[in-house]
C-alpha cells in the first residue's frame, strides 16, 4: 500500500515527524555533550590533582620518608597517570572509584608520555634522596636536581591540564554548531509547514467558509474552485454537490415547519378551549374530538384510571365509522403499562395492541400518550387512523401538549366540583352547629328558669302556700310553652331573621320583666350605649 503524499494529512505528518526527529536528535545530542562536559571536567579535575599529589609526596619524602601515606599516595598518582593516559579506573578527591576514557588526542598521548617519563625519573630521585643522610655533602645538591625535575614535571601538568581544557572549548564549539544547524533546519521546517497550511488549509477553509456564510444568511453561495487533490479539495466538491441538496431540503423543511407550526397552533387554541371547560362529561368528548380531528385519526379514545389507580376505563370516545367500544383494562401489561406506567408517548401498528378499542380498527397506525399533571397520571389519549399513515415526532409531540392541557383541565374540573362538595357539606356543617348552639342556649336557659320555679314551689310548698304554688305553676306554663317553640323550630330548621340592636334590647326588657314577676326580686335594665347592642346572633341568643 503506497502512501499518497497529496494529501494534507501526509504532509503535515511527515513536518512533523522531521520536528520531531530534528528535536529528539538534538536533545540526544546535548546529552551527549552534557555527559561528556562531566567527564571532561573529571579528567581536568584528576589532572590538576596530580599537581597537589606531586607537591604531598615531595614534602613527605623530605619530612617523613616512612610515613605509610606516602606509599599511598605515590599508588594513587601512577594509577591516575595511567588512567588519564589509557583509560581505565582511578580514585577522586572523594575516594570513589571512577572510569576514565584514554586520551582523546594523540597530542595528549605524548604529553602524558612525557609525564610519565617524568614522574620515572623523579621517583628514582626521590628515593635516592631520601636514602643520603640530612648531613651527605651530595644531598644539597641532589635536592636541588629533584626541586628542578620536580618543576618540570608541574609545567609537563599544566600543560596537560591546558590541552584537556582546549579540548573541551573545541567540542563545545562543535556542539554550538550543531544546535545553529537544527535551528536552521527547525527554521526551514516552520517555513515550509506555513507555507503548506496557508495555501493547502487556509486559502480553502476561507472559500468554505465565505461560501457557507452566504448559505447560513440564505444566499445561494458562488461555485467552488478546484482546491486541489487533497481532504480540501475532496471537501470542496462534496460541498458543492450538498449545495443543491441543502436548498431543496430547505425548501422541504419550510414546508414542514409551516404544517407543524399550522398543528401545534390548533393544539394550542383546543387547549385554551378545553382548560376552559368545567363540565367534565363535556370537556372528555370536546378532548376526544378535538384528538381525532388534530392528527387526522379515524378514531380517538379517552380512557381514565379508576379510584385505585389499577384499572383503565374508557370515558369518551370519538369515532366516525362505528359506534363506541366500552372497555374497562389493567395497566399492568402490554400498551396500558408503558403509557401509564412509565409515562411514554408511543406510536405503533394498532393490531400489535392488546387494547379491544385499538384492535377494533386494525389495520392502522396508533398512538398513545399519558393524560399527566405534574407527576400524576389521570390517563391515557389514544388515535388510530390509516395504516398508510404513521404517526412522527411533531405530530406526537402535539399530541402530547393536547394531552397535557386536557390532564389540567380535568383537573380542574374535579377539582371544582370536589370544592362545590366540600362547600355544600360545610354549609350543611355550619347550619347544623349553628342550629345546635341555638338549641342549647334556649333550652338552658329554660330549663334554669323552671329549675328556679321548682325550687320556689318547694318552699311555697313546705309553708303551706298552696295557691302562691299554683300561681307560679301557671307562670311557668308560657315559659314551657316558648321553650318548645324554640325546640321545634330549631328541629325544623326554621331561623327567626338576623336580631338588630333594637330587638335585642326588648328581648333584655322582657327577660327583666319576667324577673319582676316572677319574684321577689328588684331588676332594672340600664342601657348605657347602645352600639354595645351590636353583637352576633349566637351572642345574642347567650
Amino acid at each position: 500500500m503506497t502512501m499518497k503524499i497529496t494529501s494534507i494529512q501526509n504532509k503535515i505528518g511527515i513536518i512533523l515527524l522531521i520536528f520531531f526527529l530534528l528535536v529528539a536528535t538534538s536533545v540526544g545530542v546535548t546529552s551527549w555533550v552534557v555527559n561528556r562536559q562531566e567527564t571532561d571536567a573529571l579528567v581536568i579535575n584528576l589532572a590538576g590533582r596530580q599537581r597537589m599529589l606531586s607537591q604531598r609526596i615531595l614534602w613527605l619524602a623530605f619530612s617523613d620518608p616512612g610515613d605509610p601515606e606516602l606509599q599511598s599516595l605515590i599508588s594513587t598518582f601512577e594509577q591516575t597517570l595511567t588512567a588519564l593516559r589509557d583509560g581505565g579506573i582511578a580514585t577522586d578527591s572523594t575516594g570513589r572509584p571512577v572510569t576514565l576514557p584514554p586520551a582523546p588526542l594523540p597530542m595528549l598521548e605524548d604529553q602524558l608520555d612525557e609525564a610519565a617519563r617524568l614522574w620515572a625519573v623523579l621517583h628514582d630521585e626521590i628515593d635516592r634522596v631520601s636514602q643520603l643522610p640530612p648531613t651527605h655533602p651530595a644531598r644539597q645538591e641532589a635536592e636541588q636536581i629533584l626541586y628542578a625535575r620536580f618543576n618540570l614535571l608541574l609545567n609537563q601538568f599544566d600543560v596537560i591540564v591546558g590541552g584537556y581544557e582546549a579540548y573541551a572549548r573545541a567540542k563545545l564549539v562543535q556542539v554550538q554548531a550543531i544546535q545553529s544547524g537544527f535551528f536552521v533546519i527547525a527554521l526551514v521546517l516552520l517555513a515550509g509547514g506555513y507555507l503548506l497550511i496557508r495555501r493547502r488549509i487556509l486559502y480553502p477553509l476561507t472559500i468554505l467558509r465565505r461560501a457557507t456564510g452566504r448559505i447560513g444568511a440564505g444566499q445561494p453561495a458562488d461555485p467552488i474552485p478546484d482546491l486541489g487533490e487533497d481532504e480540501l479539495g475532496d471537501l470542496g466538491r462534496a460541498f458543492t454537490t450538498m449545495q443543491g441538496e441543502i436548498i431543496s431540503a430547505r425548501e422541504q423543511l419550510e414546508d414542514r415547519v409551516a404544517q407543524r407550526t399550522q398543528e401545534l397552533l390548533s393544539a394550542f387554541e383546543f387547549s385554551q378551549e378545553i382548560v376552559a371547560e368545567v363540565d367534565l362529561n363535556h370537556l372528555l368528548q370536546s378532548v376526544t374530538d378535538r384528538a381525532r380531528t388534530l392528527t387526522g385519526a379515524r378514531s380517538a379514545s379517552l380512557c381514565l384510571l379508576d379510584g385505585a389507580g389499577s384499572l383503565l376505563a374508557q370515558a369518551a370516545v370519538s369515532s366516525g365509522e362505528q359506534a363506541a367500544i366500552t372497555l374497562e383494562q389493567p395497566i399492568e401489561a402490554g400498551l396500558s403499562k408503558v403509557v401509564i406506567g412509565y409515562g411514554e408517548t408511543i406510536a405503533l401498528s394498532a393490531d400489535c395492541s392488546a387494547c379491544s378499542f385499538l384492535r377494533a380498527f386494525a389495520p392502522g397506525q396508533c398512538a398513545a400518550t399519558p393524560l399527566r399533571t405534574g407527576e400524576t397520571t389521570l390517563g391515557a389519549l389514544c388515535v388510530v387512523r390509516a395504516e398508510t399513515s404513521c404517526f412522527d415526532d411533531d405530530e406526537t409531540r402535539a399530541l402530547s401538549l393536547l394531552a397535557n392541557s386536557a390532564a389540567i383541565a380535568i383537573a380542574n374540573a374535579r377539582l371544582a366540583d370536589l370544592e362545590r362538595r366540600r362547600a355544600e357539606e360545610s354549609a350543611i356543617l355550619s347550619e347544623r352547629e349553628r342550629m345546635a348552639a341555638e338549641l342549647h342556649d334556649n333550652l338552658a336557659q329554660t330549663l334554669g328558669f323552671l329549675n328556679l320555679k321548682t325550687e320556689r314551689i318547694e318552699e311555697m310548698l313546705d309553708d303551706a302556700a298552696v295557691d302562691a304554688a299554683r300561681s307560679e305553676l301557671r307562670r311557668m306554663r308560657p315559659a314551657i310553652t316558648t321553650a318548645y317553640g324554640q325546640v321545634r323550630a330549631a328541629l325544623t330548621g326554621l331561623r327567626e331573621p338576623p336580631q338588630t340592636g333594637d330587638d335585642l334590647a326588648q328581648r333584655l326588657a322582657a327577660s327583666v320583666a319576667e324577673i319582676q314577676d316572677g319574684g321577689d326580686l328588684d331588676a332594672e335594665l340600664c342601657i348605657l350605649d347602645p352600639a354595645a347592642l351590636a353583637l352576633p346572633r349566637v351572642t345574642q341568643i347567650q
